[in-house]
């Protein structure tokens, strides 16, 4: 029977032929009066018969619902009088946005969302069906759970009884799995970054499928949960079915808008373009920006991790904050944080404690992001404890927590952009990295790319980003990118798939540059030190910057390009990694080739406000955290500076140096 000539009764029974499908059946099920049942009317199964009979679509469908709801009461319920506030309400999309939920106007409702498990709770089990006994006539009466998957409260009808609770046998108890989850929306359509949540409880065979940082989409019940004791009330999902969901279709260029930039990948100057459609309005800043691509370009993945972790370190005011920002902006997965507002379990994952005492795990910035990118602010602000969290997530890129009975391991597969800024406000050249960015050696090595940037006065560039930054404020035109944010977004998303090769030769040339500055970082005793992290960092930004030209074999230039930009970030610290001269030590706080003298006048710098007062109980404190002294030596060190008049006490207690 064509579409064209269905009757009404014809049209209900194919409407009732798609409703017999589960999914739709475990939703009427749920149907509670007053509800509305929410249409697809884009699903495929419906458009044709909404097209051709939007007249009668609506009221042979709800004739059709009545019979599901008939067949599952049966004579127990007049279904038509108990569903006669039932709505029908028609969408043209499968999903609404969590942050579009209100309790207005949807408490009670059936809805769809896309999700991302943030916590799973501990299983628990409900009863779904009992037989009730009286404790003192012995009468029984089976009973099922409602639709809150609550027992109703049955009383006996014996008038002997007085009414009396009647009480479920535990033998009788037939059980069933519920769990409770907590659902975030997903990063990428979260409205200012800031993803909104609810709590969920799934129930039956959905228990088991569930788990952090997985994306799905949910259908269930928006409810507010009473409690009569309180005049605020908990929102909680009742769901009803949960499906896989696809990760978000990314933004692509065309077939034509890729054969262009391969045309324009052959042309002189074509890396600089790109270079310069990043953060445009920022002045300068080459040889950070060239890391930023490498860094959303990623190497490929294999047995090692692809992505690489880049680290800005240096003054205040050097826009290293809006270049995160930036990179925030044109990627579709990512977060940006603040080491100085994140905990450890806010970065990684930790167990949050809820109301009734309960601990659930919940998955951090770091899990969340999985498969994508992470911008940490102030990265040198981190507490202690999230700084040894960070090591395992940096380099083996999982997460593994094992606390109050819980032991789980996560992935945390992202690239992480980080920012800091010196210890003491301004970085100072007379002081060693280590004494200038409070970050732990071991931490810093899982960093492929790292640069100081210092704000030197330099009158020619200071001059030219004066007028760079005052035409940006004017609304002046600056020179056009070659890619906007969505094209570079686009451009970047492709790249990113590709996964060219090493040749051998190519093989050969890393391993000579490698085993060449291997030689150079043991030409001296407090030499900075390359290991195998730094040849792995090689090899992942030659593949990255093959990326860039869509090449399929990274090739000579590549390799030149990265060895050029790994010179260019250890310059930054007045080192030469092929010579192994340098100024100041980039992986550790050692002051064992200085001497006595020249450390105690270090540190005291170090501890000296901007009045140039000192408490003696902190420098005698960073005196001793050095390797030249211990608590001795170092209160003799601080006497003879007495006596030989170097330092005088202040009549508030603190002390000053002479010289």
């Amino acid at each position: 029977m064509s579409i064209e000539t269905l009757t009404h009764s014809a049209l209900k029974d194919k409407i009732m032929e798609v409703l017999n499908a589960r999914k739709h059946t475990d939703v009427i099920d749920a149907l509670r009066p007053n509800s509305v049942l929410t249409i697809d009317i884009s699903d495929p199964e419906f458009s044709d018969l909404y097209l051709n009979y939007q007249n009668d679509f609506i009221k042979q469908f709800k004739e059709a619902v009545y019979s599901q709801l008939e067949i599952k009461h049966g004579a127990s319920m007049d279904v038509r009088s108990a569903f006669e506030g039932l709505k029908l309400r028609l969408i043209g999309q499968p999903t609404v946005l969590m942050q579009e939920l209100k309790p207005r106007e949807h408490e009670n409702n059936i809805l769809s969302f896309d999700c991302q498990i943030r916590a799973v709770d501990d299983r628990k089990s409900y009863v779904k069906t009992a037989n009730m006994r009286c404790q003192m006539c012995g009468h029984e009466e089976p009973v099922e759970c409602d639709q809150n998957h609550k027992l109703p409260l049955v009383k006996c009808d014996n008038r002997g009884c007085g009414k009396i609770p009647l009480i479920p046998e535990q033998s009788s108890l037939g059980t069933d799995y519920v769990q409770t989850i907590y659902m975030g929306e997903p990063l990428e359509i979260a409205k200012h970054n800031t993803p909104i949540s609810f709590a969920g409880r799934i129930y039956g065979d959905l228990v088991g499928d569930v788990f952090i940082g997985q994306k799905k989409r949910v259908t269930g019940v928006f409810q507010t949960i009473i409690d009569p004791k309180k005049e605020l009330h908990d929102i909680r999902i009742d769901v009803i079915s949960i499906e896989d969901l696809e990760e978000t279709e990314l933004i692509k260029p065309t077939v034509e808008e890729i054969d262009k930039l391969k045309r324009e990948a052959l042309k002189d100057g074509y890396l600089n373009k790109l270079i310069g459609s990043v953060a445009p309005h920022i002045y300068g800043l080459k040889s950070e920006k060239l890391a930023i691509l490498l860094h959303l370009a990623r190497g490929v993945r294999g047995v090692k991790r692809a992505d690489i972790n880049v680290g800005l370190w240096g003054d205040p005011s050097t826009a290293k904050s809006e270049l995160l920002k930036f990179t925030n902006e044109v990627t579709q997965k990512s977060i940006f944080t603040s080491g100085k507002g994140s905990t450890s379990a806010g970065l990684t994952a930790g167990m949050e404690k809820q109301a009734d005492g309960r601990s659930v795990l919940r998955g951090g910035a770091l899990t969340l992001a999985n498969g994508g990118f992470v911008q940490i602010d102030e990265f040198d602000k981190m507490d202690t404890q999230t700084t040894s969290s960070m090591h395992e997530a940096m380099e083996q890129q999982t997460i593994s927590i094992s606390k109050v009975g819980v032991s789980i391991t996560l992935e945390a597969k992202c690239s992480i952009l980080a920012a800091a800024n010196p210890k003491y406000g301004r970085y100072d050249p007379a002081l060693p990295i280590g004494e200038n960015i409070d970050i732990p050696p071991a931490l810093l090595s899982r960093f492929d790319l790292m640069f100081l940037v210092r704000d030197t006065v330099d009158s020619s560039r200071d001059v030219a980003k004066a007028k760079h930054i005052l035409k940006v404020f004017r609304g002046g035109e600056i020179d056009k990118p070659l890619l906007d944010k969505k094209e570079l977004t686009a451009y970047l998303n492709h790249v990113r798939d590709l996964k060219p090769k090493l040749n051998q030769d190519m093989e050969m040339k890393i391993i000579n540059f490698y085993e060449r500055i291997r030689r150079a970082s043991s030409s001296e005793v407090d030499t900075l030190p390359i290991g195998t992290r730094q040849l792995e960092a090689i090899v992942r930004l030659s593949q990255a910057h093959a990326k860039l030209y869509f090449r399929d074999i990274v090739v000579t230039e590549d390799v030149d390009c990265v060895f050029d930009l790994l010179k260019d970030t250890y310059k930054s610290f007045e080192m030469d990694i092929e010579t192994g001269s340098y100024n100041a030590d980039i992986t550790g706080y050692s002051t064992a080739n200085l001497s006595k003298e020249k450390t105690a006048n270090l540190l005291w710098k170090q501890c000296a406000g901007d009045d140039g007062k000192v408490f003696m109980v902190l420098f005698k404190k960073e005196l001793c955290k050095s390797e030249k002294f211990d608590p001795d030596t170092a209160q003799k060190w601080i006497g003879n500076w007495e006596r030989e008049g170097i330092i005088l006490q202040n009549p508030d207690g603190t002390w000053r140096k002479t010289e």
